[in-house]
């Protein structure tokens, strides 16, 4: 009995094992067969274009305006961009983004035969271009600071999704660069942290999220851009880096990102001399070719940083830096203008591609690139959306005529599961939690409950503060009224909030004239100041503007019960400014503010 027993578990466990891997086999069939056909498209698309159209398609530029008004009518039909960037002043309300995204694809369409992918910095914080529409989370740094991998995921999720129910369907986010240079004057806050290990899991996490959130998400900037001093918008930073110093810390947030399935880099306008003397990351076929394609052994999209930045355009202009970019490795060039700049640019690669210049080792580069861009078009189902409709202009020739079946039901199928995703993701109060979450404190840990609402005066500045402050029915004192009850010791804390420098070394000389009283400085600019170190001053720092992160940072004092942990970033060494010196500085702001 026993035997027969054993023989039958024995029986069925095998029959389970093999259900199983039977299942997993066919899935990894399906799956291959999906980018098999997939690969086949972008192949059979990318050989209808002519040598005008695939030039037209790795550039992608900027328009003027919120509506496509006759120069971006002009652009799209003269560059023939595969894609389009927006910022702030392109972006009114939710209802005029959709409009004029539609207005583009419509358009690129009709003039290039395929949909655009149409592109924006959303990166939260103090970086945020869509402001209606999108969720306004705090940004990467107050990310960071969470050390929550799963609100980082959410995150990514959550801003993808609603980007790309806007039409835009390409993030510039998250950024990867590890801020440990506090003297950093372009990354600063926009850095997940100063240390490894928060980069490394609040980014990785961020990207899978946006990946399944439908919008591509770009991590940046190839190889790492946090340790310089020197912004590349305005000139050419060099970082004396050997390429194994890189691989031991600024390399291993992109290398886990890639090995987790990272679809698209955006590279930096940087030297590393020890790697590359003569050109920066964006021109370098040692950097971009040997190191991402080959080593890393990475195939997504790689697109440049903006081209017309100062690192290029004052250093490099004369050499082709278009041309230089494909060379290397790069399949999209960025523009952040339109009319001549762009022209320039597209007649400078269609002269070097008709030239053979673009052709290596038996390679069309050119093509490879194209091909590349439209294969992760058919991935994230943006050429799909458009599969319906009439076919009117270039699209009547180019467009797919029909979509393989098991395509049709995987893009089926990925639309169902991020819509669930979404119901599993979002809360209304993410955004809220995230914010609360990344309140840390300077010099040491805080505890709220150190004194009580009644021997607190408050001296805070924004409507938002205000807002909050009189929605609790608490009173707002001005400068000199708050230094009287001080004076009188009337209260036992002072609460105060800053932005710039000035309004941090006022909080330092309040703390340094009334020792015996707690000042507490609500910060929501950069960390990356000179720090006042005084005993009885508490800084709270939000890194963010966002209305819900200056009420996270006024929730910190009045509701929380919990300790504030400390800040975990590498900050400016303390300057140590006199007394008097801060007094002086402070007199003056102080006038100006009565």
């Amino acid at each position: 009995m026993f035997k027969r027993l054993l023989v039958a578990g024995v029986t069925a466990a095998f029959l389970l094992f093999l259900y199983l891997w039977l299942g997993q086999f066919r899935s990894e069939l399906q799956a291959q067969e999906i980018q098999e056909g997939m690969l086949r498209q972008a192949e059979e698309i990318t050989s209808k274009l002519s040598p005008e159209e695939l030039v037209g398609q790795v550039i992608h530029v900027a328009i003027p305006g919120t509506i496509l008004d006759p120069i971006a009518k002009k652009e799209i039909e003269t560059i023939k961009p595969g894609g389009v960037i927006l910022f702030g002043r392109n972006l009114g309300s939710k209802s005029e983004i959709k409009s004029l995204n539609k207005d583009l694809q419509t358009s690129a369409l009709e003039n290039t035969g395929l949909p655009l992918l149409i592109s924006v910095d959303q990166e939260g914080g103090r970086v945020i271009r869509v402001k209606d529409g999108v969720t306004q989370f705090p940004g990467a740094m107050a990310l960071g600071q969470t050390k929550d991998k799963d609100m980082a995921k959410k995150v990514g999720f959550v801003t993808s999704y609603q980007l790309r129910k806007l039409g835009l369907n390409f993030l510039f986010a998250p950024d990867m660069d590890i801020n440990n240079n506090p003297f950093n004057p372009v990354i600063n806050t926009r850095s997940l942290g100063s240390n490894l290990e928060t980069v490394l899991n609040a980014g990785v996490s961020y990207e899978e999220g946006a990946r399944l959130g439908g919008s591509i998400p770009v991590i940046k900037h190839f190889p790492g851009h946090g340790d310089t001093n020197v912004d590349s918008h305005l000139g050419l930073p060099k970082i004396e880096k050997t390429l194994e110093e890189l691989k031991n810390f600024e390399l291993i947030p992109f290398q886990t990102a890639i090995q987790n399935g990272a679809d698209a880099i955006m590279s930096a306008h940087i030297v590393y001399p020890k790697i590359d003397p003569n050109f920066p990351a964006t021109l370098s076929s040692k950097i971009l070719g040997d190191l991402l394609r080959k080593e890393f052994q990475y195939q997504g999209l790689i697109i440049t940083d903006a081209m017309e930045m100062d690192a290029i355009d004052e250093h490099y202009q004369k050499e082709d830096p278009g041309v230089l970019a494909l060379i290397a490795g790069a399949d999209i060039i960025l523009m952040t203008s339109w009319g001549p700049t762009t022209q320039s640019m597209r007649d400078q690669i269609l002269k070097a591609y008709k030239k053979g210049t673009l052709v290596r080792e038996g390679k069309d580069l050119l093509k490879e690139a194209v091909k590349r861009q439209i294969y992760y078009k058919l991935k994230y189902g943006i050429i799909t959306e458009f599969a319906e409709g009439p076919k009117n202009g270039r699209a009547a020739s180019v467009f797919p005529i029909e979509l393989p079946e098991v395509l049709k039901n995987h893009f089926a199928e990925q639309d169902k599961n991020r819509e669930n995703l979404f119901s599993q993701y979002y809360q209304e109060t993410l955004n809220r939690d995230v914010s609360r979450k990344a309140i840390v404190s300077f010099p040491k840990t805080f505890l709220p409950e150190s004194a009580s609402i009644e021997n607190t005066v408050f001296y805070l500045k924004g409507e938002e503060f205000l807002s909050d402050l009189k929605s609790r029915n608490l009173t707002n004192s001005d400068l000199a009224s708050l230094r009287k009850k001080l004076e009188k010791k009337e209260v036992k804390r002072a609460v105060l909030n800053s932005f710039t420098q000035t309004e941090l070394d006022l909080a330092a000389s309040l703390a340094q004239k009334f020792p015996e009283a707690e000042i507490v400085c609500l910060h929501y600019g950069t960390p990356f100041l000179d720090l006042p170190d005084v005993s009885n001053l508490k800084i709270l720092f939000s890194f963010s503007p966002t209305p819900e992160s200056k009420k996270a940072l006024l929730y910190s004092v009045l509701d929380r019960k919990n300790e504030i942990p400390l800040v975990d970033l590498i900050l400016k060494p303390n300057p140590k400014k006199s007394s008097a010196s801060i007094e002086t500085e402070v007199d003056s702001v102080s006038k100006n503010t009565k």
